[in-house]
């Protein structure tokens, strides 16, 4: 190559025909190589696009569940689970396809798949229905001739399209060597009207089962933000934006919390494509940018849509309610005075962040900004595990209860009532109150009432009623005239 540049430039030819000689030089040197690994291999290249060997024998399930709740997140089945094509799933992943996924060379080219016919009952014994929503069911499921226990993710043919479910099994299987994404399995089949696929189980379900009122302990907090944080980030260097992170698609395999997993890819999608809102999405995760996206109006995914939902996420898993009913500067007042004080309009802390440090206001200022362009990358939560998030001076006016902990009934309503929207309501008015005194006090115009003299005014026009009382025809006191005095008085503003 030195020798090809030393000439040119000795002819004293134009910048451009270098690079042309280069350029051709260099893809003739790969047509060779190309050639050559093809010849290793009888002329055919033993994985097609997407890296899927034409095998005649399959795997059904690459792992078994261990006792302590977790599992292997290899990919690679055993040698005894393997079948013949009659009676199999899928063709098998060659471990290049493996590679691949770590590598992200083929993960965006998802291969059609010929998804076999078989019989539910027959190689598989149900045990339970985990869960079942409009568009799919998930299944407790034991492999008849393994004898291996997994969950089986069956979406309805007639809701969904084969590209989608093939798209979903792509995504999920090609992403299960990161630890903290749930392990699918090269299994999937067609069977009573639904398209099937294998995946692991999980013992102790999701993490909307685990979060109760008053939120979890700042340790599991910080447990769960590491995991995810590291999953997504695993993801965006795919180019993969998940697009639907919450409570439900966050998987637990131990009792403390270490030990999470992230799943469902169904509406997951490359970064940059153009796509529909998601169906099912919960209004405090959509963030500000989907929000004001019509419902058949289709726009462009960014990484920074995960980023929101992480960190609506992680407020709810510390505090067990979100931050806000909708990302909605005019709608929703919540927001509305967070957006004022992330764009440093005002110095007031919203009331529902004032039990957090500086650090994880920071943290949420990053990733709560309104443009997405600005918004802070997930694998910034790094940044901020080793710091305090609960304040303590919080901690200690809630007494001697963990105030963000299960224990303590009193904090849990104390927290509810503090993010109740009437508080908020409150809130907002005695600001609006306090403005308007300082715009009066401006002009010079007197603001405070003694309330010595109103209620000197109020003595003296209640005996006046009395002196000269409301007389019928009779000489009689109207009992009617009365209770209006009453009446009266009670509804008398005082100012």
């Amino acid at each position: 190559m030195r020798r090809l540049v030393k000439k040119i430039l000795e002819k004293k030819k134009p910048l451009t025909m270098l690079v042309r000689s280069i350029s051709m030089r260099l893809s003739g040197r790969r047509k060779k190589e190309k050639d050559c690994n093809g010849n290793q291999h009888g002329g055919k290249s033993r994985c097609g696009a997407g890296g899927i060997e034409r095998s005649t024998t399959t795997p059904a399930i690459a792992t078994s569940v261990h006792s302590d709740g977790g599992s292997s997140t290899t990919v690679n089945p055993p040698e005894s689970h393997q079948t013949t094509t009659s009676r199999t799933s899928v063709k098998h992943h060659h471990s290049s396809s493996s590679a691949g996924a770590g590598g992200g060379g083929n993960i965006h080219r998802i291969q059609d798949l010929q998804i076999p016919q078989l019989s539910l009952n027959e190689e598989y014994e149900i045990e339970r229905i985990l869960a079942e929503g409009c568009f799919a069911q998930i299944l407790l499921a034991k492999h008849r001739d393994t004898n291996t226990t997994v969950v089986l993710k069956g979406v309805h043919t007639e809701l969904t399209t084969v590209k989608d479910f093939q798209r979903e099994y792509h995504y999920s299987y090609h992403l299960s060597p990161h630890p903290h994404i749930l392990s699918s399995y090269a299994v999937c089949f067609r069977a009573d009207k639904c398209l099937f696929f294998a995946q692991e189980y999980a013992p102790l379900g999701d993490l909307s089962g685990c979060v109760r009122s008053g939120g979890l302990n700042e340790k599991a907090c910080k447990e769960i933000a590491r995991q995810l944080a590291s999953a997504l980030d695993f993801m965006h260097t795919k180019e993969l934006v998940h697009r639907d992170l919450k409570l439900e698609n966050v998987l637990v395999f131990d009792a403390e919390l270490s030990k999470v997993k992230l799943c469902d890819f169904g509406v997951t999608r490359k970064e940059g494509s153009l796509v529909s809102k998601p169906r099912c999405a919960w209004p405090p995760f959509v963030p500000p940018e989907l929000y004001e996206v019509l419902s058949n109006e289709r726009y462009h995914c960014k990484a920074a849509n995960d980023t929101w939902q992480l960190g609506i996420l992680i407020f709810v898993c510390l505090t067990g309610c979100p931050p806000w009913q909708s990302a909605d500067c005019i709608g929703d007042l919540a927001y509305a005075s967070f957006w004022r004080y992330q764009k440093r309009r005002v110095t007031k802390i919203p009331h529902q962040f004032k039990r957090f440090t500086p650090r994880l206001l920071r943290m949420f200022r990053r990733m709560f900004e309104h443009k997405p362009e600005k918004r802070s990358p997930v694998a910034e939560v790094n940044k901020y595990l080793n710091d305090a998030w609960i304040d303590p001076a919080y901690v200690s006016q809630q007494g001697s209860g963990n105030c963000m902990g299960t224990t303590g009934q009193q904090n849990s309503a104390q927290v509810k009532r503090a993010d109740s929207p009437q508080s908020r309501d409150r809130g907002s008015e005695d600001a609006g109150k306090t403005r308007l005194k300082r715009l009066l006090s401006s002009y010079g115009l007197e603001t405070t009432v003694d309330q010595s003299v109103v209620t000197k005014r109020v003595w003296d026009w209640v005996l006046s009623c009395e002196a000269h009382p409301v007389v019928s025809e009779t000489n009689s006191i109207d009992n009617t005239s009365q209770q209006s005095t009453n009446c009266s008085m009670a509804v008398l503003p005082v100012c």
